[in-house]
């Protein structure tokens, strides 16, 4: 790794201006490597007020002609405010340097010049101001140079990987964009580099825990610095360009070189980013058509599915899955977004998302040999996709039988959906086998003979609730939803346990039912999940607004 940025003027080539070739270094020798970008002449006392970083402090000594020592207590203050050194003439003012002072400019790394009596301020502050113009034109002219290279690859169409190989090079560190999807393209030095794709978490946190500009990072046990350009500071989530220190230090250039690429890379992604929007639509309405049945034939299937970049492999198992949210579902933009961060993480062929009629869909193309399709399913990324502020289950159909039947394992899993709704049931993945007698009572006729045997239990308890004010009907309901557990219940109501013990037999009792009979009881539950799925009664809903208190 290069020790230093060569293209600066630092304190070491003070000793190179002719003027100043018999100039002695008193102290601060490990801090010769500092910059300089201006010159100061100092004949004040109050300087600390005025000076600058990067300037080189120059001085007769005038303002401490009769308290030499001060300049012990000056030199802190100097490199704290940046000054890259300090030139001071003897024999003048001053006959010595204070060893107090010198002690403190080696503790500090301050390069503290002893000055040369014939030498002329104008003449010290010509030369170095020319050669620092002289090395700021040359990195100007550096930086233009690479930026009309860079925008000159872009122009000619050659995309955002050659641009990152070219950048690579000049830089000769590597170079990576993390795009607002949180996907990563990498240079060719950052693709060698081993883990550093290994772990995609570390690269999605740095909007939150690494700030703009000169940080560090951890990859592995080296930790580097890195220099992280925002790409476009318009939007909440942009894109960030990242510049590793792994071959050289960094130099300002490159620095300014990562802003100005910035520029380019935001141009470019708003293309590349105006191209998925528009696949992405296709893809949507391409498997908005196939997941609901709207085509129907294996050769429109095939050429759809080609069009989109969605190639259907033969002999693979196709299961539609419907996310159900057990409180309330996000906004349909947090679906889309949750669509297309996914689709830029997974291939085509594993798993296929989009949002229909207001709800998150996806399909699994499974291996012809996967024993159990529910095993199949990402679980653990979707989740991660996600988040856990939201819980929700997926509501797994049955196996299509056929690519072009893919419409009939999203009815299922719609009624598997509506099901899981309705009883509440809250396992990770959902298929029939969950559902026990609840599917039965979902797929019974709505006829005579079901409304009677609902209403028989149903109709007597919304009349008592909207009659006397209570919450009957819901007591129960909570009452089954913890298998009959009297505390469970009460605790969930927030009422008194002895109150729930009177609703529930003060139900039966209007039903004329035994409270301790399990028959009766499964009967009432039954009706109740009947009711849930074809509410009954004008009555209906009216209990929810009873006084807690009230019996």
């Amino acid at each position: 790794m290069r020790n230093h940025d060569q293209s600066k003027f630092t304190c070491e080539d003070i000793l190179l201006i002719p003027d100043l070739k018999d100039a002695v270094v008193l102290a601060g020798t490990e801090g010769m490597r500092r910059p300089i970008t201006r010159v100061n002449v100092m004949e004040v006392p109050d300087v600390i007020d005025w000076v600058r970083p990067g300037e080189f402090l120059i001085t007769s000594g005038f303002p401490f002609r009769d308290r030499p020592e001060l300049l012990a207590d000056i030199i802190p203050q100097l490199n704290e405010k940046g000054v890259a050194a300090l030139g001071i003439k003897t024999k003048r003012f001053i006959d010595r340097i204070p060893e107090r002072a010198i002690e403190i400019a080696n503790e500090l790394g301050f390069p503290f010049f002893e000055l040369p009596m014939s030498i002329v301020f104008s003449d010290v502050v010509r030369d170095i101001m020319e050669r620092v113009l002289v090395q700021e034109a040359r990195e100007l002219s550096l930086l233009q140079s690479r930026f009309q290279k860079l925008s000159q690859q872009l122009l000619l169409g050659e995309g955002i990987e050659p641009f990152l190989k070219t950048l690579d090079g000049m830089l000769d560190n590597p170079v990576l964009i993390l795009d607002e999807t949180d996907h990563l393209f990498v240079s060719p030095q950052a693709e060698r580099i081993d883990g550093l794709l290994d772990e995609p978490a570390i690269w999605t946190q740095l909007r939150s825990d690494i700030s703009l500009g000169v940080s560090f990072l951890s990859l592995g046990e080296r930790r580097i610095r890195v220099y992280i350009s925002s790409v476009s500071g318009k939007q909440r989530h942009h894109s960030l360009l990242i510049l590793l220190e792994w071959n050289r230090e960094h130099t300002v250039v490159d620095h300014l070189t990562i802003d100005r690429a910035g520029v380019l890379v935001e141009l470019e992604m708003a293309n590349i980013n105006a191209r998925k929007e528009v696949e992405a639509r296709y893809i949507d309405q391409f498997l908005q058509d196939w997941i609901t049945g709207r085509i129907v034939t294996v050769e429109d299937l095939n050429l759809r599915a080609e069009a989109c970049g969605c190639p259907i492999e033969e002999g693979r198992r196709l299961v539609v899955g419907l996310v159900y949210w057990h409180d309330s579902r996000p906004p349909v933009k947090k679906l889309q977004q949750t669509v297309k961060q996914l689709r830029a993480r997974w291939r085509p062929g594993q798993l296929q998302l989009t949002v229909i009629e207001g709800e998150l869909v996806l399909l699994a193309s499974l291996p012809a040999a996967a024993p159990d399709p529910r095993a199949e399913v990402p679980l653990a990324e979707l989740r991660s996709a996600l988040g856990t502020e939201a819980p929700y289950s997926i509501c797994i159909g049955r196996e299509a039988i056929r690519r072009e039947k893919v419409g009939e394992s999203y009815g299922h899993a719609k009624k598997i959906h509506d099901i899981a709704g309705i009883c509440g049931l809250t396992e990770p993945l959902i298929d029939e086998k969950n559902l026990g007698v609840f599917r039965l009572l979902y797929l019974l006729p709505d006829n005579d003979e079901v409304r009677m045997f609902r209403d028989r239990y149903i109709e007597p308890l919304l009349e008592y609730d909207s009659k006397h004010n209570t919450l009957m009907l819901a007591t129960l309901k909570t009452f089954f939803m913890h298998n009959r557990n009297v505390k469970k219940t009460a605790r969930e109501l927030y009422t008194h346990y002895n109150t729930v013990s009177y609703r529930v037999e003060r139900a039966c009792e209007l039903l004329e039912i035994d409270s301790q009979n399990g028959d009766d009881m499964l009967q009432l539950q039954l009706a109740m999940k009947l009711h849930d799925m074809r509410p009954a009664g004008p009555a209906n809903g009216m209990q929810a607004s009873g006084r807690e208190g009230a019996r």
